[in-house]
């Protein structure tokens, strides 16, 4: 079966939250850590809940903007259609 785009989309964001939450958790135990003395791979892991978080921002609002301008274009359609010719 192959999904949709739209599936596909809040497929991605859905795992893309669930890897967030998860990064979360695991660096949650960390905070206590002062940044000058994480390692490294805390430091990019840090990196990777940041960037993953901006990314969902993203894509969510690009998704949405794409479904209100796919619903623009349907009204505007179907107003043509029945709107008078003159």
């Amino acid at each position: 079966m192959i999904a949709t785009p739209r599936e596909l989309l809040d497929t991605s964001i859905a795992q893309l939250q669930t890897l967030t939450a998860f990064l979360g958790d695991q660096l949650g135990d960390r905070a206590v850590e002062s940044k000058s003395s994480a390692a490294p791979e805390i430091l990019a892991c840090q990196e990777i809940l940041v960037s993953l978080g901006a990314l969902i921002e993203k894509v969510q609002a690009a998704g949405q903007l794409r479904s209100v301008c796919f619903r623009s274009e349907q009204v505007r359609s179907l107003s043509s259609r029945f709107s008078p010719p003159w």
